[in-house]
């Protein structure tokens, strides 16, 4: 790769999530998906450390796709079950990102082509008949069950495409031809509210990445604002004001005018589509007579900061959230060609970085209409005192707890993303370790957490149980990094050696059962987890032992025919169950075993 600038960039980003891949063009690919997918949801890497791969596509086969996302109801799913559950019995909105990446410096018109018939092929063609590798047929088992479901949409799908070099695009009229008709190639499909093929240079590559990494920053003109009084608790700064729907369109968009659903993802609900509220919004907007008074029927939006800065009428806002807002942005976005110049939108605006207080706007703003379980959970006492707790242990092993999405970012200290435990990883951490069920962690996190609500996140739990679960699965993925064992065999199997770890140390501890998780004799089990699985040498044995484990019971239930493409065996309770005996029988970990 020539260009020394997106080369730091790539370095930074395989620094910052411990990602060892010798090709470059491969760990190119990568860089570019993250950054894509990042741009568009900036979760979609929070769930697992090992995202990066279960995203990639690029290999023989890929349909000249190096990248796949699919969201759902503003969920990122990668399996068919994950999907299943995000939908559920609702209605349900679906949005497809494609990444294809050249480390070229120019735009070759033919790859270009490839891809607009390659992503044609993917939605147009039986299973049967596309030619793909199996993370493609794995994406598109998804997709079409998407559109198998099409009478539940609440409006057609999103479509975008990301075509990344390291070139320059300049508007050439031949390769702007070409954009248009892989565009068209897609929309003639009739499956898409919207398509768009977007060309990324080097520059917006770089642009996306920092922006990324340092939060954004736009500045919008607000003519009509009152402050706040100055001496509110925790607040440094906040404004209450009227601000042109077209000015406040800037705010929420990029510079392809795509809607940046990222603003919203401390907005406990996501956008509901055109149900009865939102449909009257869209007729007030539309109607030559009621628009003007959009900023008297809607009560508008509320944006938390974490730096505003103020210069006459003009606002430059960083680092900023629209926590209440999702759907009155999004019915905005969608009649964005009904917009004149004279319609106001009201907006209060809060610059503050308190923690606390962020939660509790989140909290006020969002009590209208019933919302998810999992919006509110990282909100309790429970993990404020977890990341606390976390807080208190130092060192070079340290983790951190990120209860709320990207707390972390803009920190003075230096923290890696490898090093960094969200919500749903701790939940399947600490489901598959202490609740004995590595079988289910393949699932959408909130219907985890719903279906484990009594018995998991509880305040009289020892804190102790949920850092050593996360911190231990930290430990055998860095094992895995270092190729202890194959990280391309194993890593799917990370959830179980966290189950096989617990059994072990039960047995070894001579103890009848695991302890309670609110049971004094827990903070003894962890503290001789904690000591002896720091040792890198033990922890490498045990998961070779491990794994030859694995290896003896899944060519067992290949045997049986116990398990296919639509259940592996990592999913199978039965697997979890046989894996547990084969650990308590095992020679080798018990030599004294009769």
């Amino acid at each position: 790769m020539e260009d020394r600038i997106i080369k730091g960039l790539l370095n930074d980003y395989l620094d910052d999530f411990d990602i060892n891949e010798k090709k470059e063009d491969v760990a190119f690919e990568h860089f570019c998906n993250y950054t894509m997918f990042t741009h568009n949801y900036p979760d979609a890497y929070s769930t697992d450390k090992f995202f990066y791969n279960m995203v990639h596509t690029g290999n023989g086969g890929d349909c000249a796709i190096d990248g796949i996302l699919i969201v759902v109801n503003d969920i990122v799913v990668t399996n068919l079950l994950q999907l299943k559950d995000a939908i559920g019995s609702k209605k349900f909105d679906a949005r497809f990102i494609f990444v294809q990446t050249k480390t070229s410096s120019k735009f070759e018109s033919g790859d270009m082509l490839k891809v607009g018939i390659g992503i044609q092929d993917f939605f147009d063609k039986d299973a049967k008949q596309l030619n793909a590798n199996q993370k493609i047929l794995k994406f598109k088992e998804m997709a079409d069950y998407i559109f198998e479901n099409s009478v539940k949409h609440k409006e057609k799908p999103a479509c975008l495409i990301y075509y990344v070099t390291t070139g320059k695009w300049v508007d050439d009229i031949n390769l702007t031809d070409i954009k248009n008709k892989c565009e068209k190639f897609v929309s003639d499909l009739n499956y898409f509210e919207d398509v768009k093929f977007i060309p990324v240079d080097a520059a917006r590559l770089s642009s996306m990445y920092k922006e990324i990494k340092n939060s954004i920053t736009r500045e919008i003109v607000m003519p009509k604002s009152v402050p706040f009084p100055p001496n509110i608790k925790g607040v440094d700064k906040a404004y209450l004001g009227l601000i042109q729907i077209d000015e406040y369109l800037k705010l929420i968009t990029d510079e392809d005018g795509t809607l940046q659903n990222g603003l919203f993802y401390d907005n406990v609900r996501s956008y509901l589509g055109e149900n009865p509220v939102n449909t009257e919004i869209i007729d007030t907007l539309k109607d030559k007579d009621k628009y003007i008074q959009f900023p008297i029927l809607n009560n508008g939006v509320t944006i938390v900061a974490k730096s505003l800065k103020p210069s006459g009428d003009k606002y430059a806002i960083s680092d900023f959230q629209i926590v209440n807002g999702c759907q009155t942005s999004n019915v905005i976005f969608k009649c964005r060609d009904h917009i004149k110049d004279n319609m106001m939108l009201p907006i209060k605006i809060v610059c503050t970085e308190d923690p606390e207080l962020i939660n509790d706007v989140i909290r006020s703003t969002n009590r209208q209409t019933i919302v998810l379980d999992e919006a509110f959970e990282s909100l309790k006492t429970f993990h404020k005192q977890l990341q606390e707790y976390y807080n208190s242990y130092k060192g070079v092993d340290k983790i951190y707890y990120e209860r709320r999405s990207h707390e972390y970012d803009n920190v003075e200290e230096v923290i890696k993303k490898s090093n960094i435990v969200s919500l749903p990883i701790q939940l399947y951490a600490v489901t598959s370790m202490f609740l004995g069920e590595p079988h289910s962690v393949h699932r959408y996190y909130g219907e985890l957490l719903r279906s484990y609500s009594t018995k998991v996140f509880q305040d009289d739990h020892k804190l102790i149980l949920y850092y050593t679960s996360a911190w231990l699965l930290h430990r055998i993925e860095n094992a895995l990094r270092r190729k202890e064992i194959d990280p391309s065999k194993y890593r799917i199997y990370r959830y179980h050696f966290l189950f096989m770890i617990q059994i072990y140390t039960v047995k070894v501890m001579k103890l009848n059962e695991l302890p309670r998780l609110n049971a004094n004799a827990m903070e003894k089990f962890c503290k001789m987890i904690l000591d002896n699985m720091g040792d890198n040498k033990k922890l490498g044995e045990l998961l070779r032992v491990f794994s030859v484990i694995i290896d003896e019971t899944n060519g067992e239930f290949v045997k049986e025919n116990k398990a296919n493409r639509h259940h592996p065996v990592t999913h199978l309770k039965e697997f979890t169950q046989v894996i547990q005996n084969k650990v308590l029988k095992s020679k080798e970990l018990f030599p004294h075993n009769n």
